[in-house]
């Protein structure tokens, strides 16, 4: 494992061999249930602190002894399934025995070594939630200098930091003087604040640019979209009215011609221009006869009879209209 807490937790799983030599001090320990796990839990936190140095305060830059704590409980929580008053009793059972040790004097394989700290930590009801800022807080450079220096590994690290979001929000607004519910090490976390690191890292400009295109408006695309839709529906709709159109168009021709032939099948007959009228007739009927469409045929078959009766005939026909 990559992560320094990762790793110390597994280590307090794993790394347990000879653990015999505390079954007298964790013995004490009773408990109407899970007495077994708890003399257990006992014995791997008194390994630890024989094998650990002596406690002082900042000499390092993160503390293992915050782990340790947090780790416990965190082990008891899933004993007793999240039965805080009996976790509470069950930590304090092996609280007195750790505390016992590290103030004693005489034993020195203890004394002065990493305490309980359930008043500083774990008291309160947000307990998981300062354990992940702890965990996070000590894992911070490793994050971002793997994000930083492996660019293959960035995205991957990037979200790492990234998920922890919305645990600084929850911080900022729960860690106010008035609320009073903020771990003591809440301060020493800040500067690891995501909205403040993420630009460091060099995949950052990129991963925001691929962002943008799936922050549109989909209610902007669906109007689009019906727009084009619309659109299409009126393209088809004037394609309709210009064909429309065009037989109007045609219909409108016929009966503009229609009054033409009509006129001329009840103009008189005079024999000074009989001639030329028939050729004017012979003349407009084969203009018309080489149009297109059934329709105008069978017009100007009824058309070609009003000719003859015009032109074919010798008598003279004089229409008279009153002025």
């Amino acid at each position: 494992m990559e992560l320094f807490s990762e790793r110390f937790y597994q280590d307090r799983e794993i790394l347990n061999v000879h653990l015999q030599k505390y079954n007298t001090k964790c013995s004490k320990i009773y408990s109407p249930k899970e007495s077994a796990h708890m003399q257990y839990l006992c014995k791997i936190v008194l390994k630890y602190l024989e094998e650990s140095t002596k406690w002082e305060k900042n000499k390092t830059e993160y503390d293992d002894c915050i782990l340790l704590n947090y780790w416990l409980y965190d082990k008891l929580t899933k004993y007793f399934v999240h039965d805080k008053s009996y976790i509470d009793f069950a930590y304090g059972s092996i609280e007195t025995i750790w505390s016992n040790l590290v103030t004693d004097i005489k034993e020195r394989s203890y004394y002065n070594k990493c305490k309980p700290l359930f008043r500083e930590i774990l008291i309160h009801d947000n307990w998981e939630k300062g354990k992940e800022l702890y965990d996070y807080y000590v894992d911070f450079k490793t994050i971002f200098g793997i994000a930083k220096n492996f660019p293959e590994r960035c995205r991957e690290y990037y979200k790492k930091i990234e998920d922890k979001t919305s645990l600084y929000e929850y911080f900022q607004e729960n860690c106010s003087p008035e609320k009073d519910n903020c771990p003591y090490f809440y301060g020493k976390c800040k500067d690891y604040n995501p909205a403040l690191v993420l630009s460091d890292l060099p995949c950052h400009n990129k991963i925001v640019a691929e962002r943008i295109p799936s922050a549109k408006n989909p209610a902007a695309e669906h109007s689009s979209g019906e727009e084009l839709g619309f659109a299409s529906r009126a393209t088809g709709t004037d394609v309709k009215q210009e064909n429309s159109g065009i037989g109007t168009k045609v219909g409108h021709s016929v009966l503009a011609v229609t009054p033409v032939l009509l006129t001329a099948s009840v103009i008189y007959k005079y024999t000074p221009v009989s001639s030329w009228i028939r050729k004017l007739g012979g003349n407009i009927s084969n203009s018309i006869s080489n149009m297109d469409g059934g329709e105008m045929e069978g017009f100007l078959g009824n058309t070609q009879e009003s000719g003859n009766m015009l032109f074919d005939g010798g008598e003279n026909y004089i229409s008279y209209q009153p002025m």
